[in-house]
């Protein structure tokens, strides 16, 4: 009975903390777009697109988009479209918000899914590394890279990266997610979008994995000071069998406790990533749509973005409670 309890405690709290999170996330995303300058009627009947547009064309524009209803009137028609599915429709891409996000998620999809376990593996491999040893040469000269790495955000490692492999060295594309020839014969290959997609995962792995190298460098101090990594250390035990059999299934629980914190950070350097390299996902998107006031298509993007932050936390934390109560 007592672990029957436990585990619904363990297993609804995320649940719930992530529930309030998503209202609150709703909330966030209406506010907004009203706390941005102007409205869809603006971007709608703009002077570069109606040079004569008059007082009672703009209200009847007002009328149409339901801008002349009070806020909570205009929140609850909102929040009842998105319940039915209709985010509301994109002027700069003449489609519902939708299947516009719906276009672009896959993609960004996909570099989050491949950079969250590569920066989990390169993080804690280097940290375990750089912590069964801190005083060698070869492990202050990972903790000065990993430092100098810290303090630079993921767009500058993209930028870095982009004009050394791409430009200077041209070994990989500098943009896109695919060839030119893939997209005039409307084809898509793996190893086509692995090209492409190399160096942004490469950035967002290396930006990722600082947190893991902090985290796994200091528990390989603390599990070092244990009797029986002594006892191992007596018996001849050394190298990679030390690490591998002994530094790491010690640290792993705790590293693999930090996947849900971290993906909100994943996601939001792909978003920054994917404009550097001219990547076709989320981050491109939303960037046209501030530069091109599509007030629906940004507020659609936040409200995906976060909430795909929120599910893979909570798919995260339950995983994590049951492993934990097996345990």
């Amino acid at each position: 009975m007592i672990f029957k309890s436990n585990i619904r405690i363990r297993v609804l709290k995320p649940l719930l903390d992530n529930a309030l999170a998503l209202v609150l996330l709703l909330i966030l995303s209406f506010v907004l777009l009203q706390s941005l300058p102007g409205n869809q009627a603006d971007a709608l009947l703009s002077s570069d697109i109606r040079p004569d547009i008059s007082a009672e064309d703009y209200r009847q524009a007002e009328v149409r988009l339901g801008l002349n209803k009070s806020l909570p009137e205009q929140f609850m028609e909102w929040v009842s479209g998105l319940i039915q599915g209709d985010m509301g429709y994109s002027l700069l891409y003449s489609a519902p918000v939708v299947e516009v996000l719906m276009g672009a998620l896959p993609w960004t999809l996909a570099l989050v899914v491949i950079a969250l376990p590569l920066s989990l593996i390169i993080g804690s491999f280097l940290g375990l590394l750089a912590g069964i040893a801190p005083a060698q040469t070869v492990s202050r000269m990972l903790v000065g890279l990993v430092t100098l790495l810290s303090s630079l955000p993921g767009f500058v490692v993209a930028l870095l990266l982009l004009s050394l492999f791409g430009i200077s060295l041209g070994w990989f594309p500098t943009g896109g997610g695919i060839s030119l020839q893939a997209k005039l014969h409307g084809s898509f290959a793996i190893i086509d979008w692995a090209y492409h997609a190399f160096l942004p995962v490469l950035a967002l792995s290396l930006h990722g994995s600082v947190r893991y190298f902090y985290l796994a460098y200091g528990l390989a101090q603390q599990v070092g000071r244990r009797p029986f990594i002594q006892h191992a250390r007596i018996r001849g035990v050394r190298g990679w069998r030390l690490l591998w059999r002994w530094y790491l299934p010690n640290a792993m629980p705790e590293l693999l406790s930090r996947l849900s914190s971290s993906l909100p950070g994943v996601v939001g350097a792909s978003l920054l990533i994917e404009v550097v390299f001219s990547y076709p996902g989320s981050g491109s998107l939303m960037l046209d749509a501030i530069n091109n006031r599509d007030y629906q298509l940004l507020q659609g993007g936040l409200l995906l973005t976060g909430s795909i932050v929120l599910l893979g936390n909570t798919l995260l934390d339950l995983v994590i409670a049951v492993l934990t109560n097996r345990g």
